[in-house]
């Protein structure tokens, strides 16, 4: 599986995995078909009320027909905008393939981004555009990736230890503060520390380096990983 190195703003390069042409194709099919059922839940509530379409339209006109082409455009379009934004860059079918949609900066995508390359997706990369495109790009980008600045990475699912696993807002004791790509940073590494393999040792000290000079504390080298999980533990997180 082809790998992506990225440096975030913090000037800290991070490690993916690039999701592949199968598991992409495979997450696209799974939301597809549960826009599918959704489509006909809709149908099935409409039908249950005895409600007939063609009567509603005959009597309320370009009401109803802007109404459905609502209803079907949220479903469409909607339904990954939705998702990406409340799942952290994942929809139903990416989650279960262990995908999660970011920006080419490693940072998390927003709603411009999210309403950017779904909007590419439906005018464009649906039509099998997307998946030409992603054979043939060495990021396995398509168009909507290109245009919205997006790649989609593989990802494995570690729980977190018991001890990072702690309400943040309460900041009782709290004694650093942070942006929250800081955090996600440093709650990235942690996660992934032990599959990063030779690259940990690297990446450790460049995140002990760069958050030793922010809070002008003397750490050394070895004292590092425990920094870095009192940062994550013990600090507010603002934007």
């Amino acid at each position: 599986m082809k790998t992506i190195k990225i440096t975030t703003p913090e000037n800290i390069e991070i490690e993916y995995r690039l999701a592949g042409l199968g598991s992409r194709v495979g997450a696209a099919i799974l939301d597809l078909l549960i826009q599918y059922l959704i489509a006909l839940v809709i149908l099935f509530t409409i039908t249950s009320f005895h409600i007939n379409p063609m009567g509603l339209i005959g009597k309320h006109g370009g009401w109803v027909i802007g109404g459905f082409i609502i209803i079907i455009w949220l479903v469409i379009y909607g339904y990954f905008i939705i998702f990406e934004m409340s799942m952290n860059g994942m929809t139903p079918g990416k989650k279960l393939f262990k995908l999660r949609t970011i920006r080419t900066n490693g940072q998390p995508i927003t709603i411009k981004h999210s309403i950017i390359r779904n909007l590419f997706r439906i005018i464009i990369d649906s039509y099998g555009i997307g998946i030409i495109l992603m054979f043939f790009s060495k990021m396995h980008k398509r168009v909507g990736d290109y245009v919205g600045s997006t790649i989609v990475i593989a990802q494995e699912k570690k729980a977190l230890p018991m001890s990072l696993e702690i309400d943040l807002s309460k900041k009782d004791n709290c004694k650093y503060s942070i942006t929250q790509g800081e955090y996600r940073l440093l709650k990235e590494y942690l996660q992934r520390r032990d599959e990063l393999g030779e690259n940990r040792v690297r990446l450790e000290k460049k995140l002990g380096e760069y958050f030793t000079e922010k809070f002008k504390v003397s750490k050394s080298q070895n004292e590092y990983e425990i920094f870095l999980k009192e940062l994550l533990l013990q600090s507010i997180v603002h934007k």
